[in-house]
């Protein structure tokens, strides 16, 4: 297939914006770009692919050219490779390019372009353009120049909450506002952080879904055979009792795979080893289980990880195979097979997950069931079928050496004849490479150019909460230019991202910062204010704010306000417990798809959020010295806005702007100015409470006691009592509840639940 070629003369040719063959336009485009705009739309995936793509006629028939549909990931690089070479070949001095389609040659089609149609003038122009390679710099689709970026400290503040679950230092800030260089330096510093690494985990739990083994203490040891790792038996039995100890060896053992990805990309390893390490990683108790004796410098720390190779005992010690993630009890367990599925479903896992495609949107058409009736062996014989099996199949031989249900167990069997042979892209595994299958794999799924793709995407998806757009279908779409314009830009850029992976040994941090310093994670507005409809089409992926996820959220809950919005009895989150589903997130079992957009039941979550935060920081914040307050710096208790006849106090009132001030930063990352209309909705909220408060206390419908719930009795953190001189329990003055007022209506906000 012509995957393997690639980006082979992507973007190193050049033509005129008007596609003229003389190349004297007013601004410039890429081959490239021309190729999508007017090549592949109108002529190529409009009339060629119709034989030349995936299991059409002229594959069948052995033609050297083929063409890949826009469903495929890099499909444009690569059919721009492939019409590249066939356009060398010439007949009687005329392309093949031109004389094919039109029959000037033989051509199993016949005449499908006449010469002098608009396709035939098309085809000769970008003839034209290959014979006068030109470079065509920042020319791909939208225009994101258009777009406002946030600034250094707004940037550093987004990804360092998204990264680390953190807000920058002061130092960090200051270091950062220098350059966009030291910005992106900046960020890199962030990614060597324990935090990050939790947050990396999520990010590959969400592909992986191994976190299915931690529903219950046991489940991800149950799951392995007793007789391969013995320790999984009788020691684990021999445990009972010792709640903690079980519940990080099975944490250990779910997370291995996951362990592994983080372990590589912690010590800057080219992140191919997800797929190609001929090792695994276990810390303190993951190493128990497997029976190693490592020497761990602290038997207790679960972040302690030693690379290991994992054996079985059966028959006698030995070491089993390794593939990165794809060997891993885990990922084996969690994606199962069973005699019929034939490993199809690890195959179809692998493609999307490490190849960016999707085999049943790429083969997603009509079909006739009936006519499959004509054939013995339709997944192979029929092209209906085999149109996706000839990709699936012989990855899932690559799987053979592994029980259908004992998923992790090794095997000996001699793969399935009415199968396409065990492979990966054209190319048959030799028998002899057969005890080492997924190994002969994995060494060609990370030399593929789509391994690249998956990996910009993983990354993109994860800091951006949006997927990469797709190319567009339908080239009589009024707003067909404007759309493949977006697709062009965004394309550029993780083209871009992709080759600095490279570059830089496929370091994945390189990815990351990459995506941080894109328009699409720092876009906050435009420099004009009315876009025509095109204009918004283009523009419209750039600069999203993202729903923050339950783990997400309660991370910055405790960045910003210093506390957990937490359970009193276990001091767990609520984020990640009770309200994880509710809240949009996932439990890796059967829900397994975060959402990305507030529903009713969210919005019930985040003001029960909102409100319970709200009452259990603010007397709390009080409690602490002026100096030592995360939130209330600027005022006290008896910081009123009116005096006992009414009159204004300003210097009060300033206090309590400039309160208003510091919160707006400090929760929603906004530098306002004292008289910003913002702070003036906040202030006015502040005093209608106070003096709504005042007046039912004088009323008597009130008293001074705080709720128990909201009085600063313990930390919110530990629920350990504080000392008596610290507590406080009533609100003579109404400030604590009207503040509360004011933080139930920051913790609610739109910039807060969303970055």
């Amino acid at each position: 297939m012509a995957l393997g070629v690639a980006g082979i003369a992507a973007g190193v040719l050049g033509a005129c914006k008007d596609g003229g063959v003389d190349g004297d336009g007013d601004s410039c485009v890429s081959t490239r770009e021309y190729f999508a705009n007017e090549v592949w739309p109108k002529v190529l995936g409009k009339t060629c692919i119709t034989c030349h793509g995936p299991a059409g006629i002229a594959e069948e028939q052995g033609a050297e050219f083929r063409l890949l549909p826009a469903s495929y990931p890099g499909f444009l690089d690569a059919n721009l490779a492939s019409v590249t070479e066939n356009a060398s070949v010439s007949y009687d001095d005329l392309s093949a390019l031109l004389a094919k389609p039109t029959a000037k040659t033989k051509h199993g089609g016949g005449e499908v372009i006449k010469a002098g149609s608009e396709e035939y003038r098309i085809l000769e122009s970008l003839l034209n353009q290959l014979d006068a390679p030109r470079e065509c710099p920042g020319s791909d689709g939208a225009d994101l120049d258009a777009v406002e970026l946030m600034g250094p400290e707004e940037t550093l503040r987004k990804a360092t909450l998204h990264l680390a679950g953190r807000l920058p230092s002061a130092e960090e800030l200051k270091e950062a506002a220098a350059s966009d260089e030291a910005l992106a330096e900046t960020v890199r510093g962030v990614l060597e952080e324990d935090g990050f690494y939790d947050r990396l985990g999520d990010i590959f739990n969400d592909l992986l879904l191994t976190d299915r083994y931690l529903v219950y203490t046991g489940f991800a040891v149950n799951i392995l055979n007793s007789e391969d790792f013995p320790n999984a038996g009788a020691w684990w039995e021999g445990l009972e009792g010792q709640d903690e100890l079980r519940e990080q060896v099975n944490r250990a053992a779910a997370r291995e795979p996951i362990d592994l990805i983080n372990y590589i990309v912690r010590n800057d390893r080219p992140f191919t080893e997800i797929l190609t390490a001929d090792y695994t990683v276990l810390n303190p108790f993951s190493a128990q289980l497997y029976d190693q004796e490592l020497g761990f410098a602290d038997p207790t720390d679960p972040r302690e990880f030693k690379e290991a190779k994992l054996f079985s005992v059966r028959g006698g010690k030995k070491t089993l195979p390794h593939a990165g993630v794809l060997s891993s009890p885990m990922f084996l367990n969690r994606f199962p097979t069973t005699p019929t599925n034939r490993n199809r479903h690890r195959a179809r896992m692998t493609y999307k997950l490490f190849l960016a495609t999707d085999v049943l949107r790429i083969g997603e058409r009509p079909i006739d069931p009936s006519l499959s009736e004509a054939y013995s062996n339709p997944t192979r014989d029929d092209k209906q079928c085999n149109f996706c099996h000839q990709l699936i199949d012989p990855v899932a031989g690559a799987f053979q050496n592994y029980d259908d249900y004992d998923m992790e167990v090794l095997t000996t069997r001699e793969w399935f004849p009415e199968m396409f042979a065990p492979g990966f892209d054209g190319e048959d595994i030799p028998k002899s490479d057969f005890p080492r299958s997924l190994e002969w794999l994995a060494a060609r799924l990370v030399k593929d150019p789509r391994f690249v793709i998956a990996t910009v995407h993983t990354v993109f998806r994860a800091l951006t909460g949006t997927e990469p757009l797709l190319f567009p279908a339908d080239a009589e779409d009024p707003l067909y230019s404007a759309k493949l314009n977006a697709w062009e830009a965004q394309d550029a850029l993780f083209r871009q991202i992709g080759d600095d992976f490279v570059a830089d040994d496929y370091n994945l941090k390189t990815v990351i910062v990459g995506v941080v310093m894109s328009p699409y994670f720092r876009g906050v507005s435009l420099d004009k204010t009315e876009l025509s409809e095109a204009e918004s089409e283009e523009l419209a992926v750039v600069g999203h704010g993202r729903l923050s996820t339950p783990e997400l959220l309660a991370d910055k809950l405790q960045a910003t306000t210093g506390i957990r919005w937490i359970r009193g009895w276990d001091l767990e989150d609520w984020l990640t417990t009770d309200y994880r589903i509710l809240y949009g997130g996932i439990d890796s079992d059967s829900i397994t798809q975060r959402l990305s957009h507030m529903n009713g039941i969210m919005g019930a979550v985040a003001g029960r959020m909102a409100n319970e935060v709200a009452c259990a920081v603010t007397a709390y914040d009080f409690s602490r010295a002026a100096d030592k307050r995360k939130l209330f710096p600027e005022v006290t208790l008896d910081t009123v806005p009116l005096s006992d006849n009414g009159a204004e106090v300003p210097d009060n009132v300033a206090a309590i702007k400039a309160n208003i001030v510091h919160l707006h930063q400090r929760v929603l990352g906004e530098e306002l100015a004292a008289d910003d209309p913002e702070v003036g909705r906040a202030y006015d909220l502040f005093l209608e409470t106070w003096k709504d408060g005042k007046a039912n206390v004088a009323s008597g419908a009130e008293n001074e006691w705080l709720s128990w719930w909201c009085q600063a009795r313990v930390d919110p953190n530990t629920n350990v009592d504080l000392p008596d001189a610290e507590k406080i329990e009533t609100d003579k003055n109404y400030t604590i509840r009207a503040w509360m007022a004011v933080m139930t209506y920051m913790l609610s906000d739109y910039k807060f639940l969303y970055e």
